[in-house]
């Protein structure tokens, strides 16, 4: 197997980090992952996760957003909170866009990487909403498979919670693992208002004409599976995977202490890879 770490992808604001994992001999479809909100590509057992589809034929493919407080020098600790604080849904809309058109690129070519036959998206927490949207919208994405992921972009709260969110200026989201205050401030809600119709993730799912793949766990207490229920009923076609015994992230943890994908997660790989090969 071959992996090449921390390529940085040309953005029009900041770079995008990414990983490719993949065998000489592979099948020619690419799954791009998306990772969640406090989420990064290096985070618990992505990185097995890649091995994983690697092994199983794929090209295996997952980046930074680059809004996501993550910098270049440090793949691994929040040292970016400056961007994060900017973050918003057209950002992490653009960052997959370019990640899209650098596959078909020179600088792609350049890493004399293997060329893809097929892009399926993997989209985990708020990840899956923009897999979603990307799926919907771009017609190089083949299949989708949204792991926990939310079905609604609109968390924003109650009209107090936006008032106070507006007049402070920055809302906080403290990263109980780390430790840090991360801010974000209130141009995300603004874009967000901007875009509706374009964020209506309920619109996307009802008119998604690809093949759908829904993972949940059943005791998710981040994102409860009443999400998965709701995309599940706005595409009857989609397959549903609720998932008994699994939190938000499958079992997985960071930093990982084991050489080894959780049992939750790898049911969750195992069946998102026996769903693309359909």
């Amino acid at each position: 197997m071959k992996n090449l770490l921390n390529i940085s992808i040309p953005n029009r604001t900041h770079n995008i980090l990414a990983d490719m994992y993949y065998q000489e001999q592979n099948n020619g479809d690419l799954v791009v992952f998306c990772h969640g909100f406090k989420g990064f590509k290096d985070w618990g057992a992505w990185h097995l996760v890649a091995e994983a589809f690697a092994e199983a034929g794929f090209i295996f493919l997952k980046f930074n957003f680059s809004h996501n407080g993550i910098g270049q020098e440090d793949p691994l600790n929040f040292t970016r909170l400056d961007l994060f604080q900017e973050n918003n849904y057209s950002t992490e809309m653009d960052n997959l866009e370019t990640v899209f058109n650098w596959l078909g690129s020179e600088d792609y070519e350049k890493l004399k990487l293997p060329k893809a036959k097929e892009v399926s998206l993997v989209g985990h927490s708020r990840g899956g909403g923009v897999a979603l949207l990307s799926a919907f919208e771009n017609k190089r994405v083949s299949k989708l498979a949204t792991w926990a992921s939310i079905a609604n972009f609109d968390r924003f709260g109650n009209e107090e919670n936006l008032d106070e969110w507006r007049e402070e200026g920055t809302k906080n989201f403290y990263n109980s693992r780390t430790k840090q205050d991360m801010k974000i401030s209130y141009q995300f809600y603004e874009d967000f208002d901007r875009n509706k119709e374009r964020f209506d993730l309920e619109k996307a799912c009802k008119n998604l004409k690809k093949p759908l793949l829904i993972i949940h766990g059943k005791d998710d207490d981040a994102v409860g599976f009443s999400h998965a229920q709701r995309l599940k009923n706005w595409k009857q076609d989609a397959e549903l995977i609720l998932i008994e015994n699994a939190n938000h992230v499958f079992g997985a943890k960071h930093p990982i202490t084991e050489n080894i994908i959780p049992k939750q997660l790898l049911e969750a790989v195992d069946g998102t890879i026996e769903f693309f090969k359909k």
